[in-house]
């Protein structure tokens, strides 16, 4: 009888167990029903690198993101959803504004609520067609197909059901017990209540649509937009747009929408059933909608679990039921309702006799990795997992996951995991920071677990800030836990001597620490704090003492630019001098400027970090002064001094690394402009049809080879050298009268009549007539004016020594064989010449194609060396014009002040002086080269325009620049023009036939001018080939080949020019394409000067015309037109164009017809009514000597110009620009201004495309 009570106080037991269970699940189901939207909230852009455990730590933690405890956890790529225990700590979470973790900016919004007008179904077989789907749908719903939209998904066995209308909560629990209640297709159907979507799909839009475009349109409240999260382009014409609201997306869809002349059509996008354009998409047909996922992957379907998208009747468990048989697909008889009850039937009927196969499963979520780490470690999992062999229980993420073969047997061991994660205690444990990062460290952590566990007391923890937070199996092996952790921490300390105290401040120290294993140690004065695990203290400390003991001796460089270098030596000696503890030595070579340092290793690393905060503390500027001379001027002795005066006043130092002057190596600049003169490449003659007679023995020396003879013609070879030398033996020439006196025979033949050559058989031999008086070194001289023959019977020393020079010169070795090779070379063109005439001719066509190829190149070589020659003097200018210094500093404002300063000095300093002279219209090369070199001498700036050189630059420069200028100036005065050389006076050389044949003009002027210097010997250039001109022999000698040919110069009359020679013009524009001079007897002519005597006024008497010159110049031309196109349509005057008069200086001309006016020189001769360009309504205003200066020939310049004056207004001295009108609605200016607003004279100008030069009239006074 006592059985019972016993068995029933069991059996309550039990019941009570299994009822505190129960209620323990509930409580959980009703935590997450409760509240659980607005305990949601969703994460977006998060980074890849950011893990889990520390995204779920961050909104846990309430001071950094306002969150707190977490009841569930879930992420998907960059995407997360979080549901808190609290409602407050979401809405904190939500109304924080930023959340950053690790530098990136995370998103974060409430999820998305239900959509009371959608209903997902899934479950549903593939193949079941889209009529059935809607049969079953009209069955359960009670509607008809015109209240809502099916979008199936193919092969998902997903149906989105839109409805019209929105279905309240108990039609949807309605909805819901039908829908499990009856299958479809013998398929169970899941129904769930989607989420409301943040996207939109866009179609329709134009190839030319961007996304910036996109998002400007959707982000505009006026349309209902809101802003815009994405756009994603899927195809052409089509776009996804994700909003940050969802609420926008409906009031987006209320609207209808047009972009760029297209009607958009606009739908909600649902992701997870790969919605995408599609031609069913846009006509639905009886109310389905099929979606097209070829492209785009399910997002929704088997990612997220079943708590986070089912209803809250089906929050914890699932159960699915699966069915192979198939529904059999017969033709539907009847109507409507008769095919819907026998599907139905159908489908019950197979219900029954199928024997249902059920897998329940049933997951917990655990947002704490702490607790759910130990208990996966735990002995507890691996015995749930053995004794349940039929379950599959596992852990993925954190979440474990329970599944087997019955739901009540599911609902068991999801007790006991929730009754085991309800016995695990955590405790908090509070340290200083020192020690937190300690534990913190992985060494140290893996260390103390392991001796945890083999204590037998399996435990975990973390570090956050300063708690440590350690978890344990139960209460009280937490609490055991926690006290063994502070046992097995040790501390200590070691005194540190004064001598030993600099090494806790070097480097090798911390690196020392690197490798000192489970240890922490801090500097406290004179000791240090050692803090290390129990039982591990001796050795630590032996090893620290050791260190501290042993002396290191290093060596170190500090690299640093040379100025910083001496602005340390000069500004900082004093520190230097104080770090006395280590040996400091400047570097001041070329690959490395800077400090080496030697000594203690402590010591060095302080003076290392001392010198280099003084490094980066000091400051640097580079100041750029581009003036004429500027780089002489700082190198030279007084600029010197003021940059050392400015070093000591301001405490600086100035580098001067790259700033370059470079004196004139050679201070005659006539010499040294007469040798760069030389080094032209000349023709040497007027005609093209001329060669070098030695081109040819050059061509067969090189068809001729001595290495490709054979032996009979090595031996004539041998033959013909010996012959040669015999020819040519000097002592032949001294020793033998007869030769002697037939040179001089040959001197007294008149070279002008002398006889015709032999023939052409004989002329061929180019070493006949050459040999006779080249190559066996007999010369022809012309007799000069005024000398008898017999003068000329015996050479003077001077002349005996140069044949001799130029004898030796032939009979080296290497001459034998090329003249021997020369000989033999014509032997066998003789020869050939017998056998073949043609071939002859070809060879002789061959030679010449070689000759002017060579000639090319040598031309092309020599145009190379001229141009590398003006290059490097423009270089050398440009680095005599710019000094580009690099001040140091420690502070900022002095290198203000050193870059102010010193402009100001250099500026003082600056000077210009003008000189007038008629000469300088008509330069030759020479002379312009001759003032190129006093620009390189002096350092100065020369401008030469028509008659007028400005030269500019240092007042001390400039003084010794005019007095050479003043030199040239009278040379050139005293010397003959070029025109006037060559209409006097011929140069020629004789060809191998005795003709005359004219150099080309510059070359007779060169030649001309050396003569005149009186020069014994000029080197020139002819067609690339070097050459000698003797004046005393009257020689050409080519050095090149060796040879010589006699020249001459005669004296010209009108009939004996060669050429026409025509007169020079020297006018202002005579070298512009763009002004031509206007024909005094064309009406064109007549016009501009009546207007311009009309307008004279008091100088109509007294100022002649010279010459008009018309000006074209397109560019600024067409700027005209734009300008005037443009002030049409603002002007309200009538009259917009004016002839106006600008006169100027004849240094100014060539400036305006290139480039214009330029208002920037405004200021030179009026600013009364403001700083523009001033043109005069009468010419009388313009002539006076004020405005047009006359050059050194008392010529005077002035422009008739095209003016667009528009609308103007009285101008004022201040003004640099037209002012506003003042009754204008809109900020519109003046296009001028004007001296007197009701009869202007002069108008003054701000824009300088307002302004067209026409013609130039150049003038002079006649009278007064």
């Amino acid at each position: 009888m006592q059985l019972f009570p016993i068995l029933r106080s069991a059996l309550s037991a039990k019941c009570s167990v299994l009822a505190n269970q129960e209620r323990q699940c509930r409580k959980l189901s009703n935590m997450s029903e409760e509240c659980l939207e607005e305990r949601t909230v969703e994460v977006s852009d998060i980074p890849e690198d950011i893990e889990d455990e520390l995204l779920a730590l961050y909104f846990e933690n309430k001071r950094r993101s306002g969150g707190g405890p977490l009841v569930s956890f879930h992420r998907k790529g960059s995407c997360a959803t979080l549901v808190f225990e609290a409602t407050i700590v979401a809405a904190r979470v939500l109304a924080k504004e930023t959340h950053v973790l690790q530098g990136s900016s995370l998103t974060v919004r409430r999820q998305a609520p239900k959509d009371p007008g959608k209903l997902l179904l899934r479950g549903i077989n593939p193949n079941t067609s889209l009529e059935l789907v809607e049969l079953y749908v009209e069955n359960v719903t009670g509607m008809g197909s015109e209240d809502y939209t099916l979008y199936p998904s193919r092969g998902k066995g997903l149906v989105l059901v839109q409805f019209h209308r929105p279905i309240s909560k108990e039609e949807l629990q309605r909805l819901y017990a039908k829908i499990s209640a009856r299958k479809l297709d013998r398929a169970t159907i899941h129904p769930e209540q989607i989420e409301q979507t943040s996207s939109i799909l866009v179609e329709n839009l134009k190839p030319s649509i961007t996304e910036d475009v996109l998002t400007l349109y959707f982000e505009n409240r006026r349309r209902g937009g809101g802003e815009v999260m994405e756009v994603c382009m899927l195809a052409d014409g089509i776009a996804k747009i994700t909003f940050l609201d969802f609420e926008v997306v409906e009031s987006i869809l209320k609207k209808p929408h047009k972009l760029d002349e297209c009607n958009l059509k606009i739908q909600p996008y649902f992701d997870f059933l790969g919605m995408e354009a599609s031609p069913q998409s846009l006509s639905p047909l009886n109310g389905i909608e099929e979606v097209n996922d070829n492209n785009l992957e399910h997002v929704l379907t088997g990612s997220l679990s079943q708590e986070e998208i089912s209803p809250p009747i089906a929050l914890d468990t699932a159960a699915s039921e699966i069915h192979p048989a198939s529904l059999e697909k017969g033709a539907v008889g009847g109507g409507r309702d008769k095919q819907i009850s026998g599907a139905i039937e159908a489908s019950e009927k197979n219900n029954l006799h199928s024997a249902p196969s059920t897998v329940s499963s049933a997951s917990i979520s655990l947002p704490d990795p702490q607790k759910l780490s130990l208990y996966k470690s735990s002995q507890l999992f691996q015995n749930l997992q053995k004794s349940h062999p039929n379950f599959d229980i596992r852990i993925t993420g954190r979440t474990i996951e329970i599944s087997g073969p019955s739901q009540l047997g599911v609902e068991q061991l999801k007790s006991q995991v929730l009754e085991s994660f309800s016995e695990i205690a955590q405790a908090h444990l509070t340290f200083n920071e020192g020690k937190a990062r300690f534990l913190d460290r992985e060494e140290v952590k893996d260390r103390l677990l392991q001796s945890l566990k083999q204590q037998g007391l399996p435990s975990n923890y973390t570090v956050t800030d300063c708690v440590v937070t350690v978890t344990s199996s139960s209460l009280n092996a937490v609490n055991e836990a926690c006290r063994c952790i502070k046992s097995l921490i040790s501390e200590f300390d070691i005194e540190v001597t004064p001598e030993f105290e600099c090494m806790l401040y070097c480097k090798q120290w911390s690196e020392f620490l690197d490798t000192l294993g489970f240890c922490s140690v801090s500097n406290r004065r004179d000791k240090i704090e050692v803090m290390t695990l129990a039982g591990m203290e001796d050795e630590k400390k032996v090893k620290i003492i050791e260190f501290l003991s042993t002396p290191i001796q290093v060596e170190t460089v500090i690299t640093m630019e040379p100025g910083m270098l001496k602005y340390i030596q000069i500004h900082c000696h004093q520190l230097l001098a104080d770090m006395d503890s280590v040996s400091i030595f400047p570097l001041e070579a070329e690959d490395v400027t800077g400090f080496k340092l030697h000594g203690n290793a402590s010591a060095c690393q302080i003076a290392d970090e001392v010198l280099r905060s003084v490094v980066s503390s000091v400051l640097t500027k580079t100041i750029t002064v581009n003036q004429p001379g500027v780089a002489r001027f700082l190198v030279e002795e007084e600029g010197s001094n003021l940059l050392k005066e400015m070093q000591a006043k301001f405490q600086v130092y100035i580098s001067m690394v790259k700033v370059h002057w470079e004196p004139l190596e050679d201070q005659d600049i006539f010499e040294s402009a007469w040798k760069m003169t030389s080094q032209q490449n000349f023709k040497r003659s007027s005609s093209d049809d001329h060669y070098d007679s030695v081109q040819l023995p050059a061509v067969a020396r090189k068809d001729l080879n001595s290495n490709d003879l054979s032996d009979a013609g090595r031996g004539l070879l041998e033959e013909a050298k010996r012959l040669v030398s015999v020819i040519e033996r000097p002592s032949d020439l001294t020793s033998d009268p007869s030769s002697m006196n037939r040179i001089i025979d040959l001197e007294g033949e008149d070279l002008y009549t002398a006889p015709e050559p032999v023939p052409a058989s004989a002329s061929d031999d180019t070493g006949n007539q050459a040999s006779g008086s080249t190559v066996a070194g007999e010369t022809l001289r012309p007799t000069p004016d005024g000398m008898g023959s017999e003068e000329l019977q015996v050479e003077d020393e001077e002349l005996v020594l140069a044949k001799q020079r130029s004898l030796e010169s032939v009979t080296t070795p290497t001459g034998l064989e090329e003249d021997a090779m020369l000989y033999l070379a014509i032997q066998y063109s003789m020869e050939g010449n017998r056998n073949s005439a043609a071939d002859a001719d070809d060879e002789l066509q061959k030679v010449l194609e070689i000759s002017k190829k060579e000639t090319q190149h040598s031309t092309a070589m020599d145009s190379q060396t001229e141009q590398a020659i003006h290059m490097s003097f423009q270089d050398a200018m440009k680095a005599a014009n710019t000094a580009e210094i690099r001040v140091f500093a420690g502070y900022s404002h002095d290198l203000i002040r050193v870059d102010i300063a010193l402009g100001k000095k250099v500026s003082l300093r600056q000077c210009e002086e003008k000189i007038e002279h008629k000469c300088l219209k008509s330069l030759s090369e020479h002379q312009k080269k001759c003032v190129d070199l006093i620009r390189r001498k002096h350092a100065v700036e020369i401008q030469v325009q028509g008659t007028t050189a400005l030269i500019s630059g240092f007042k001390d420069y400039v003084s010794e620049a005019v007095t050479d200028m003043k030199k040239l100036l009278k040379r050139i005065s005293n010397t003959e023009s070029d025109s006037e050389i060559l209409r006097s006076v011929q140069w020629v050389w004789h060809d191998s036939n005795s003709q005359p044949i004219p150099y080309c003009p510059n070359a007779i002027v060169f030649i001309e001018n050396a003569w005149k210097m009186r020069q014994k010997k000029v080197d020139i250039v002819f067609d690339g080939q070097p050459y000698s001109i003797d004046f005393g022999k009257m020689q050409e000698y080519n050095i090149s080949s060796g040879k010589s040919v006699q020249i001459a110069r005669k004296m010209l009359s009108s009939a004996d020019l060669y050429t026409d020679i025509p007169d020079e013009d020297f006018s202002l524009l005579s070298n512009m394409p763009e002004a031509s001079t206007v024909n005094e007897d064309s009406d064109e002519f007549q016009d501009v000067v009546k207007d311009f005597y009309d307008s004279i006024q008091e100088y109509h008497n007294k100022i002649k015309i010279v010459k008009v010159h018309k000006l074209t110049n397109t560019l600024l031309y067409n700027q005209y037109k734009l300008k005037k196109a443009s002030m049409m349509q603002s002007a309200t005057e009538p009259m917009v164009e004016r002839t106006l008069y600008h006169g100027t200086s004849e240094t100014s001309v060539k400036e305006i017809c290139i480039h214009g006016f330029n208002r920037s020189f405004c200021g030179k001769n009026a600013t009364v009514y403001g700083q523009g360009v001033y043109f005069a309504v009468n010419s009388a205003i313009s002539v006076s000597d004020q405005y047009s200066p006359p050059n050194a020939d008392g010529h005077k310049f002035l422009f008739v110009t095209k003016v667009l004056t528009g609308d103007f207004t009285k101008g004022r001295h201040e003004m640099k620009t037209a002012p506003l009108k003042e009754n204008s609605d809109v900020p519109l200016r003046y296009h001028s201004v004007v001296d007197n607003t009701d009869s202007p004279t002069l108008f003054v100008i701000f824009n300088d495309t307002q302004a067209y030069p026409e013609y130039l009239i150049t003038c002079q006074k006649i009278r007064g």
